[in-house]
């Protein structure tokens, strides 16, 4: 799966020679609509998914083939097309630390399995999660340089609590993206203090100051939380005054991890709210993990226009570490949860064949002219 290229300074340029930039700095087309140029507004589409751990059993394959989990054509072809790919990346990448707090489970990766993110086109991954940290500030750093290394943007953890509460900042198609991650799950050891690194802990007041802040500054706000329990597909309150705190602060788009499998989806006022997208690749092999969700998203200045859900086949003692589209019948069972799931929260999600599609407001307004869909 080829890394995808961007363009955007050379097309600017040749727009600028044209003359069709506008004051504010949005392309129209210099197309004729009754005497007048048509505005042609910024979109882009974002693909989400969940759970990253790329180690155990995984590991010795990556290390001989990076694109090993992308086998997929349906799914190498929602990431191709995708403007930009998110995930939450499970385990740090090092071989340095010891384990900074007594678990169960302790993950980490090898630094050179990296490149199978780049071999999926992921452009941003969330750090701030309960394992993270679990060879401590070591691998936490290693794990940033490697990220940086490779030129994937990250949030979420960092080498104090500043640091760790600072968005990504990404640019695509003329819109400036940030992104925002906290964990709210246990050991509460991994969390940062203003003297210790750590991940960024979801506390009310630095949520809402977070956001209004990147608000202030990009386009599009984007927030991703692990939180919730494992294998709860039923949302906790915590998590929806959250997620509607993050809508009403200036986001519009929150999605959820760490349950390792999917919860529901809700439309609140101009934003969207996709709880628990379950595992995506995960090297593991678990019963009670079979399906997950893949989230499409379609935004521009105004918010969320357009959002698909995909289900997909995790169960790894059938796909073997290669996520599957669902098709038919498999397909249609998942979809129908998530449409119950999400009904809890007034949001209705229409089947259309294999995909799931969210019921925006106002979604069958006509294209043009339509007052109530511009103002979503």
């Amino acid at each position: 799966m080829k890394r995808r290229g961007f363009i955007l300074l050379p097309l600017l340029v040749l727009f600028a020679v044209m003359g069709v930039i506008t004051g504010s700095g949005d392309l129209a087309l210099g197309v004729e609509n009754g005497g007048e140029e048509e505005l042609v507004e910024e979109e882009l589409t974002v693909v989400m998914v969940g759970d990253l751990y790329l180690s155990s059993w995984l590991e010795p394959i990556l290390l001989k083939d990076p694109a090993y989990p992308y086998a997929d054509p349906g799914i190498r072809d929602l990431f191709d097309q995708a403007d930009l790919v998110f995930g939450n990346l499970e385990a740090p990448f090092s071989q340095r630390g010891e384990v900074y707090v007594e678990k169960k489970y302790t993950f980490r990766c090898h630094p050179g399995v990296a490149p199978a993110l780049l071999a999926g086109g992921f452009d941003f991954v969330s750090i701030a999660n309960n394992h993270i940290m679990d060879f401590g500030p070591d691998a936490l750093e290693d794990t940033i340089a490697v990220l940086q290394e490779h030129g994937i943007a990250y949030a979420g953890a960092g080498k104090n609590l500043a640091e760790a509460r600072q968005p990504a900042l990404l640019e695509r198609k003329g819109l400036r993206v940030a992104v925002l991650a906290y964990n709210n799950t246990f050991p509460l050891e991994f969390n940062a203090t203003p003297d210790r690194p750590g991940t960024a802990r979801g506390v009310w007041e630095h949520i809402r100051e977070d956001v209004r802040k990147a608000a202030a500054t990009a386009d599009l706000v984007i927030v991703s939380f692990h939180w919730s329990g494992e294998r709860i597909k039923i949302p906790r309150d915590y998590q929806r005054s959250f997620g509607r705190l993050c809508i009403d602060a200036g986001a519009h788009l929150v999605f959820g991890h760490h349950p390792h499998v999917h919860q529901g989806v809700e439309v609140y006022k101009n934003g969207l709210i996709a709880y628990s997208l379950g595992n995506f690749i995960f090297a593991g092999y678990s019963k009670e993990t079979r399906d997950s969700i893949i989230l499409k998203v379609r935004l521009d200045r105004q918010g969320v226009r357009e959002a698909e859900i995909y289900p997909i086949n995790v169960n790894n003692f059938e796909v073997k570490f290669q996520p599957r589209l669902f098709k038919d019948e498999e397909a249609q069972r998942l979809l129908r949860e998530i449409q119950e799931l999400s009904a809890a929260f007034d949001t209705g999600v229409e089947i259309k064949g294999d995909v799931g599609v969210v019921l925006l407001p106002c979604s069958g307004c006509p294209e043009e002219g339509a007052q109530e869909q511009e103002s979503f």
